[in-house]
Formats: C-alpha cells, sequence, structure tokens
C-alpha cells in the first residue's frame, strides 16, 4: 500500500553549496520514492556523483540560478507524479509522515498546499478556525514553508511559485494566492516535524550568505505586501525593518563591530530597491 502511494508522489529539493546536507537528506529518504534535486550552484559533480549513487535521483542542473521559486518550478515542470512535496534541504521527513500526507491529500481531494505541524512553531494568529475540518484538518492562512505538499494540477493553476520573488516570502505569496483562489491551505496535526532553522549552505559562505539573506528578506517583504495590499502597506509594514537596521548599525559603530554593519545596510539597500521597483538582482558571488 505505501509503495501504491509513494509512486504518486515526487520530492523537489534545492541546494547551492550545500554537498553535505544533500547528501544527508537524500540518504534519509526511501530509495522508492521519486526526488528532483535543483542544483542552483550549478556543481556538475554532484549530478554526476548522487545520480549514480541513488537512482531514484533526478539532478537538474538550470541555466541560471533563479532563485528558491524559479528552481522549485523547474523541479515541478520535469515531475510527473500527481503530487509534489516541496522540502528544504535541512528537513528530516520519515516515509511514514510522507505516507500520511498523500493519504489525507487524497481525502480531501481539493486544497491548495496541505502541510505538517512545525514543532515549536506558533499557531495562536495562523489558524482560520480553531475546530479540525471534517478531515481531522486546520485551516491555515500561513505555516513555514520547509515541507508544503501540493498536487501538481493545483501548482499549475495557481501559476507556480512567483519567479520574481528570489528568496524569501515565495511560499506566503503561493499561499496567499491559494486561499484568494478558494483553495484552503491546511495542517495537518498528526504530522509534526522538526525545522531545526539551520543554514543549507556551508559554513566557509557564511559571511556572504548573510548580505544576501537579509537584502532579499527585506526586498521580498516589501514586494510580497505590496502586490497583495499596495504600495503604502508595503511602506508601512517595512519601515520598522528599516528603522531597526539603522539602530543596529549606530550599535555596532559605537561598539567598533564595523564588520557586522554591513549586514544592516545590505537590510536597507534590499529595501530601496524594492521600493524603486528594481528586481530582486543580488546574487551571490
Amino acid at each position: 500500500m505505501s509503495k501504491k502511494l509513494l509512486n504518486q508522489i515526487c520530492i523537489i529539493m534545492v541546494s547551492f553549496r550545500s554537498k553535505k546536507k544533500v547528501e544527508k537528506t537524500i540518504s534519509n529518504l526511501d530509495k522508492g520514492v521519486s526526488i528532483i534535486l535543483v542544483e542552483n550552484s550549478r556543481d556538475k559533480s554532484i549530478k554526476k556523483e548522487f545520480e549514480k549513487k541513488y537512482k531514484n535521483l533526478q539532478v537538474i542542473i538550470p541555466k541560471i540560478n533563479g532563485g528558491q521559486g524559479y528552481a522549485f518550478n523547474i523541479g515541478a515542470k520535469r515531475a510527473n507524479k500527481k503530487f509534489l512535496l516541496f522540502i528544504d534541504m535541512d528537513i528530516t521527513l520519515k516515509i511514514h509522515q510522507i505516507v500520511k500526507l498523500i493519504k489525507k491529500a487524497i481525502q480531501i481531494k481539493k486544497f491548495g498546499v496541505l502541510t505538517p505541524r512545525i514543532k515549536h512553531q506558533s499557531y495562536k494568529d495562523l489558524i482560520i478556525n480553531k475546530k479540525n475540518t471534517k478531515f481531522g484538518l486546520k485551516k491555515i492562512i500561513f505555516n513555514t514553508g520547509c515541507v508544503m505538499l501540493v498536487s501538481k494540477n493545483t501548482f499549475k493553476k495557481m501559476n507556480n511559485f512567483d519567479e520574481n520573488i528570489f528568496l524569501y516570502y515565495e511560499e506566503n505569496d503561493f499561499y496567499k494566492r491559494c486561499i484568494d483562489s478558494n483553495y484552503p491551505v491546511y495542517m495537518y496535526d498528526k504530522v509534526m516535524i522538526s525545522n531545526p532553522k539551520s543554514k543549507s549552505i556551508e559554513s566557509k559562505f557564511n559571511h556572504e550568505y548573510l548580505k544576501i539573506r537579509n537584502w532579499h528578506y527585506c526586498w521580498s517583504k516589501f514586494y510580497y505586501y505590496k502586490k497583495h495590499h499596495g504600495y503604502l502597506t508595503g511602506i508601512s509594514k517595512t519601515f520598522p525593518n528599516l528603522i531597526r537596521s539603522i539602530k543596529k548599525i549606530i550599535l555596532c559603530i559605537f561598539n567598533f563591530k564595523f564588520k557586522e554593519t554591513v549586514y544592516y545596510l545590505s537590510e536597507i539597500y534590499g529595501l530601496f530597491c524594492s521600493y524603486l521597483g528594481l528586481r530582486s538582482f543580488y546574487r551571490m558571488r
């Protein structure tokens, strides 16, 4: 029964300069489940090595590094299964948990995204109805996007992930579009996972990663709110980020932590690029 269910799903992951974590994640998954890995750092050695080692794995080297959503879209187009399971690189997901999610997805039929419960995440303001639906699920407005199960047909109807977003808020945007189109987002309490929130990138790239992370978080936050709620709402939602960054720069200067100022300057830079309508162009060297 499990084998039949697993044959209906394709797991899609995105990696960037994280070869060790790629192998750890893949080795924890069942050899009978279809996996697509989009390698955004375009490391062809990963494709050669891992496709030889894992027969259920297909590694895609994209023409460009277009970000997380762009890579997920490439993987989704290549997948030939009924369901798509998007997972982050540092997530440990057991096969019995995947099977539970598939069973529930088949049962509810029409939905936007089905997600597990994330350990230690507060759902106080995220659950639409505190009572479970008839399927034993909770309707939510958001869940951390480390594990997202969608049907391929629904994914197409929603026009995939927004490729204007390079990093951060791609799941917020997808959830919002699903809910607005009357495709509910559900959380399944009986599947609980941990989200370690570790960086899925090798430690030697930490400094550059922190700059790019801060830039894109602020760029994407404004872009998301402007797209769905208007320019002024985007400003009001991100103005606290701007003030915080300025305060942090001043504190760093007074404490002689000059190296750290670049992280907060990256936040301001990302915000103003987004305010001016510039595309999400900042990339890691």
